[in-house]
């Protein structure tokens, strides 16, 4: 049976930054402490040291001393490294690209990196979101300045209420800060806070639909046949007569259709969801403020549900 291969993932930390001065910090000491086959170094550019620099460094000095047979690096474009929500999809689109069969084994080391990437290494590793099979150890490096250093196991079981409570709490504090969305029915405008985002007549008719139902708290909806269901469509165009009276032909188009039994693909849905995600990404250039407000879809294309995550007492509907 060949050997498995093992495999350490860590974030670089300021406290890497000492190898710069002969001085061991986390990830060298857990390379000391115990053997990889190969390293994989998470950095990112931002805050006040140069993680660039401080990588680089770590490489030469890995391979130098024969760490780790292999030493691979690879940079994060983190725009808050503070932020639980943007921190985990990276990391979890990251760890997607592994190879999860048993001939590899992963353990991240949780020392180093900012405390929010601490969190997301546990909750990556108690989740599943890892691998069901493959299991994500974790460990955090004993500082050899105050006891005998060595790779401590986490438990999960005693850390993760704790790790549980500071993520609720940051998601509590998030919904505190997130602007309201409010859509001004007569004007046809939507704005999130104080930021108008300039959405055509039958963008503005399809994202009050969803707004109407994350007010409402009806969730998701689910999408999945071939063509545009009626109910949406109806209300859509509904929509569209109050806010754009003058605007008509595209009803007219549509009663036409709907006279003749004609439908209308999905693709055309699809690509509206599209035209209207990308505005609202070039508007808020906010990641969490987009999550919250772009018309999100989930599941398998056929069987795909949409909504707005956004919570329905931050929605502000200004009737005609």
């Amino acid at each position: 049976m060949p050997k498995t291969k093992k495999i350490l993932l860590s974030f670089v930390g300021s406290n890497d930054a000492g190898a710069e001065e002969k001085k061991d910090g986390a990830i060298l000491t857990a390379l000391k402490n115990e053997k990889f086959d190969e390293i994989i170094l998470i950095w990112n550019k931002s805050g006040n040291f140069d993680f660039e620099k401080i990588t680089k460094n770590l490489v030469v000095v890995i391979k130098k001393r024969k760490l780790a047979k292999t030493v691979n690096s690879i940079e994060f474009d983190l725009k808050d490294v503070t932020d639980h929500n943007e921190i985990y999809q990276r990391l979890k689109d990251f760890t997607d690209t592994l190879d999860k069969s048993n001939e590899f084994s992963y353990t991240a080391s949780i020392s180093s990196g900012t405390p929010a990437m601490q969190v997301c290494w546990i909750l990556l590793a108690e989740s599943g979101d890892f691998s069901e099979d493959n299991k994500l150890r974790l460990i955090r490096v004993l500082d050899p300045r105050y006891t005998k250093s060595k790779n401590a196991e986490v438990k999960l079981d005693t850390t993760l209420p704790k790790i549980i409570k500071l993520k609720n709490e940051n998601i509590s504090l998030k919904k505190d800060l997130i602007p309201p969305l409010i859509i001004e029915v007569e004007k046809g405008i939507i704005k999130v806070g104080d930021t108008i985002i300039d959405f055509s007549p039958i963008e503005f008719s399809y994202y009050r639909y969803f707004a109407e139902r994350a007010k409402e708290g009806l969730g998701l909806e689910k999408f999945s046949d071939l063509f545009i269901p009626n109910h949406f469509l109806e209300k859509v165009y509904h929509y569209h007569s109050i806010s754009f009276p003058v605007l008509d032909l595209n009803r007219i188009e549509y009663e036409r259709a709907k006279k003749s039994g004609t439908q209308f693909l999905m693709s055309t849905f699809r690509g509206n969801i599209t035209k209207i995600n990308n505005k609202i990404k070039q508007a808020l250039d906010n990641q969490t403020l987009i999550e919250n407000f772009q018309i999100s879809s989930e599941g398998k294309r056929g069987a795909k549900f949409y909504g707005i995550k956004v919570s329905g007492d931050k929605i502000i509907i200004k009737d005609e």
